[in-house]
Formats: structure tokens, C-alpha cells, sequence
């Protein structure tokens, strides 16, 4: 057991450096030494995920799925990787389900949003851009750089974020203005 504790740590020591490579090797380590696999799968898909191997990190997103089946999130990040490999129905249907499990989230609906106009489905994008906006807690920023790994995907996230520029800053600004004063 101490040798998974510490594979694991050193898994997300290396993670947090952007090591992510060296991240798999220690999570991965961590598993055959016999961590909880429930508590692996997460880090370990996510450290694929910023290395780029999709289909690995959507394996571990999956198992991580069948230790814990309602969890929003991590139907979110299976379906960010499935739309980083450009597999947008199976990503549109994670995020339905994310969507239908926590509709607080509004990069679930960004997300969403995306693989909408990537699909030219221009009224549904635009509804999910406008849900987002409502839920306010989308940094535009942060989401194209943790989730948008691939440059197909950089370029599609910006294109939608040009097009609700306007609403981006003037709305945001204003709802967190008013919740702000409340």
C-alpha cells in the first residue's frame, strides 16, 4: 500500500509541473501497486488527456464511470476528450448526460455549445452559448486552455467565444455585477 501512496504522489507532483507523461508512469504504478482504482482513474485520465493520448484518457474516464456512474464531471471530461478526437456525437451524448445530472454548470453548456456549431447545428449552439451565460461561472480563458487541447478545437472554442464576444463582456460583467451587490 505504500508504494501506491507514493506512485500516487509523485503521479501528482509530476502532473502539477506539466510532466504528464511522468504522470502516467506514476499513476499508472499506482494502479498495479493496488490503489483504489476509483481514486486513480480520474488523475490518471486527465494526465492522458493533457498528453494528448484521447482514446487512453476516454478509457479512464470510463472506468472512473463505473466506480461512480452519476458523476457530472466526469461525464463532462469524457466528453471534452471524445470532441478533442472529434467524436462529437459520442460527445454530445456525455454532455447531455452531464447537462441532465447538474445543469449548473455552464461549461457543460459551452462545452455542448461547441460541438453544437462544430456540427453547423447553429440555434442549439446558440441556445447552450446563452445558458452559459446565464449561469455566469464560465472563465472563457481558463476553458479553452484546460479543455481545448487540440488546434481544431482552439480555433472552433474561439470562433464561438468571437461570436458572443459582446455578450461575453457586457452580460458576464453585468451579472456579476449584480450578484456582487447582492
Amino acid at each position: 500500500m505504500k508504494n501506491s501512496k507514493t506512485a500516487f504522489m509523485k503521479g501528482q507532483y509530476h502532473y502539477l509541473r506539466g510532466e504528464f507523461g511522468r504522470s502516467i508512469v506514476d499513476f499508472s504504478n499506482a494502479l498495479k501497486s493496488s490503489m483504489d482504482a476509483g481514486k486513480v482513474h480520474v488523475p490518471l485520465g486527465l494526465a492522458f488527456f493533457k498528453n494528448g493520448n484521447f482514446p487512453e484518457a476516454a478509457v479512464e474516464f470510463s472506468c472512473a464511470l463505473d466506480h461512480d456512474q452519476t458523476n457530472d464531471y466526469l461525464l463532462f471530461l469524457r466528453g471534452m476528450t471524445f470532441m478533442n478526437m472529434g467524436n462529437l456525437e459520442e460527445a454530445v451524448d456525455d454532455l447531455n448526460a452531464s447537462i441532465s445530472l447538474n445543469g449548473q454548470r455552464g461549461f457543460a453548456y459551452v462545452a455542448r455549445s461547441l460541438a453544437f456549431r462544430a456540427m453547423h447545428w447553429e440555434n442549439e449552439s446558440e441556445s447552450d452559448l446563452k445558458s452559459a451565460l446565464a449561469l455566469a461561472d464560465v472563465e472563457v480563458e481558463l476553458f479553452i486552455r484546460e479543455f481545448c487541447v487540440t488546434p481544431t478545437l482552439q480555433r472552433l472554442s474561439l470562433s464561438l467565444f468571437d461570436v458572443g464576444k459582446e455578450a461575453w463582456g457586457k452580460e458576464l460583467w453585468e451579472i456579476r455585477s449584480s450578484r456582487a451587490t447582492h
